[in-house]
C-alpha cells in the first residue's frame, strides 16, 4: 500500500499550487498582507512538508526511517486511508479559513463605518525601552548560562543537555526562567533591528541589538533558535517592500535544510561526543535525510496522522484548549483533577511513552480529536477570526517598518498552533513576557487624514 502514498503526494503538490494561485490573485492589487504571512508559514508547515514525506516514504525502511523513535511508531502504524484523512483536513481547513477570514473582515469595516476610512494609525517604538527590556533579558540569559558550569565548554554541554531535558540534570529557578524566555528576547531583538533602524539607521543601537539577538541565538541551542529570527526578518521585509525576494528563498534553502536535517546531530555531538563523520553519516540514503528534515519541518502533518491513527478517543469538543489556559493558574493543580487527562498527555503516551516530554497531537489530529469532521469547520472560523482582526488593524495603520515587523510577530504568535495542534505554546510564560514588553515599548497613536489620502501606500513607498 506505501505506493499509494505518492497519491497523496500528488494531492499535497495539487493543494499547495491551489493556495499559490488563489493567494496570488488575491493580493495582485493590495500586495501581501497579515493573511498572507499565515498562509506562508502554514504552507512551509502543512502542505510542502507533506509533499517531500509521502514521496519519501515509500523509498525508505519503514522499520526505522528517521531513527527519531515517535515518528518511526507513527510511521509504522500510517496506513492510505488516514494520510488521505490528514489531507482532506487540511484542504477543508484552508477552504473555510479564507471564507470566515473574508467574511469576518468585512463584519467588522461594517461595524467601524466609513468614519473609519479618515483614522489611521501610527505605531512608535521607543528604542531606549527596548533596549532596556533586551539588556534585562540578554543579563538574565547569560547569568543562567554562567551558573552552570566552570567553563565554556562544560556551559554549553550542560545547557544542551538541559534544552534536550536531561533528567539527570537539575537546574536552579534562574536556569528554568533564564532559558524559558531566550526565545522571547531574540523574537523581541527582531522587532528592535526595525525599529531602531527606522529611527536612527545602523548606529551603535543596532549592532548592539544585533549582538543581543546572535546572543540569544546561540543559547538556545535549537534548529528553531536560529530559523525562527530568520524567517521573521524575510516576512517582515516581504510585508514592507511588496517583494517576495525568491533569490532569497532559493539562497537560503539548501543551508535551511541542512540545518534542519543535520543541525540537532550536530548540537548533540557538542554534549556527547562525536565526530563530523558521524554528524554527516547521520542517513543511510538521500530519502532518509529528505523524510526526517520534512517531518522536523512538518511535525504537525506527523502528528496529525499519529493521532488519528494510534488514539481512540471520543471527541474532545475543544476541552483542552481550556485546560491549555487553566494549566498556567498557580493554583490550577488543586481542581484539575476533575476534568480529563490533557490530550498531549495521551499523544505522548501514544507517540513514546508516558515520561516524555510532551508530544501535541498536531493541528488536524486535534481538530479531528476536537469535532471529526467538523474541525475544520470550527478551528477555521477561530483561526480566520483571529487573522481577520489582525488584518483590520493592520490596514489602519501606515506601513512602515516597525509596525510591518509587530504585526509579523504578532501573526507568528496567532499561528503557534499550526506547529501543534495546541495552545499549550500560545498560553505560556514566554508569550506572556512577550506580549508585556510590547506592550512597555510600543504604543498605537490615531491620526485623521484626508480621505482621498493613502499614508500607508505613501509611507510605504518613501
Amino acid at each position: 500500500m506505501t505506493g499509494y502514498y505518492f497519491l497523496v503526494c500528488l494531492g499535497y503538490v495539487s493543494l499547495t499550487v491551489a493556495v499559490g494561485v488563489f493567494e496570488a490573485r488575491r493580493i495582485r492589487a493590495t500586495g501581501p498582507d497579515t493573511i498572507s504571512v499565515f498562509i506562508v508559514l502554514f504552507v512551509v508547515q502543512c502542505c510542502l512538508p507533506g509533499v517531500v514525506i509521502y514521496a519519501c516514504l515509500p523509498l525508505v525502511d519503514r522499520s526505522s526511517p528517521t531513527d527519531v523513535a515517535p515518528f518511526d511508531r507513527i510511521f509504522a502504524a500510517a496506513n492510505l486511508p488516514a494520510a488521505l484523512l490528514v489531507l482532506g483536513l487540511t484542504a477543508w481547513f484552508v477552504f473555510f479559513f479564507y471564507g470566515f477570514a473574508a467574511l469576518s473582515s468585512r463584519l467588522v469595516r461594517d461595524f467601524l463605518g466609513a468614519s473609519s476610512d479618515r483614522l489611521r494609525l501610527v505605531l512608535t517604538g521607543s528604542p531606549l525601552r527596548l533596549l532596556i527590556v533586551l539588556a534585562f533579558g540578554f543579563t538574565l540569559s547569560v547569568a543562567s548560562f554562567y551558573v552552570l558550569g566552570s567553563s565554556m565548554i562544560e556551559r554549553f554541554t550542560k545547557l544542551i543537555l538541559y534544552r534536550a531535558g536531561d533528567k539527570d540534570l537539575q537546574g536552579s529557578l534562574l536556569n528554568a526562567y533564564g532559558f524559558a524566555l531566550t526565545q522571547t528576547w531574540a523574537w523581541l531583538s527582531v522587532l528592535a533591528l526595525f525599529v531602531i533602524y527606522e529611527r536612527h539607521g545602523r548606529r551603535l543601537a543596532w549592532f548592539l541589538c544585533l549582538v543581543f539577538l546572535c546572543v540569544f541565538v546561540l543559547l538556545g541551542v535549537s534548529r528553531r533558535a536560529l530559523f525562527i529570527p530568520l524567517l521573521l526578518a524575510y516576512l517582515t521585509l516581504v510585508l514592507f517592500e511588496h517583494r517576495w525576494r525568491t533569490r532569497w528563498v532559493l539562497a537560503a534553502a539548501v543551508p535551511i535544510l541542512l540545518w534542519i536535517a543535520f543541525g540537532k546531530e550536530l548540537i548533540g555531538s557538542v554534549a556527547f561526543g562525536g565526530t563530523l563523520s558521524d554528524v554527516v553519516g547521520r542517513y543511510e540514503t538521500a530519502s532518509a535525510s529528505f523524510l526526517r528534515a520534512a517531518s522536523e519541518i512538518g511535525i504537525t502533518v506527523v502528528e496529525s496522522l499519529g493521532s488519528i491513527n494510534l488514539l481512540d478517543l471520543p471527541p474532545r469538543f475543544g476541552v483542552d484548549h481550556l485546560l491549555s489556559v487553566l494549566r498556567q493558574i498557580p493554583t490550577s493543580h488543586s481542581w484539575l483533577g476533575i476534568l480529563p487527562v490533557r490530550i498531549v498527555r495521551l499523544s505522548t503516551t501514544a507517540f513514546a511513552t508516558p515520561d516524555a516530554d510532551d508530544i501535541p497531537p498536531g493541528l488536524f489530529g486535534q481538530m479531528w480529536m476536537d469535532f471529526r469532521v467538523f474541525g475544520p469547520i470550527v478551528w477555521g472560523l477561530i483561526m480566520g477570526l483571529q487573522m481577520s482582526l489582525v488584518q483590520c488593524a493592520f490596514a489602519q495603520t501606515v506601513r512602515t517598518r516597525q509596525a510591518v515587523a509587530l504585526f509579523t510577530l504578532v501573526t507568528f504568535v496567532v499561528a503557534l498552533p499550526v506547529n501543534t495542534g495546541s495552545y499549550d505554546f500560545t498560553f505560556s510564560i514566554d508569550i506572556y513576557v512577550l506580549l508585556l514588553c510590547i506592550f512597555l515599548t510600543c504604543r498605537f497613536i490615531r491620526v485623521r487624514v484626508p480621505t482621498a489620502a493613502s499614508p500607508a501606500v505613501g509611507a510605504a513607498r518613501r
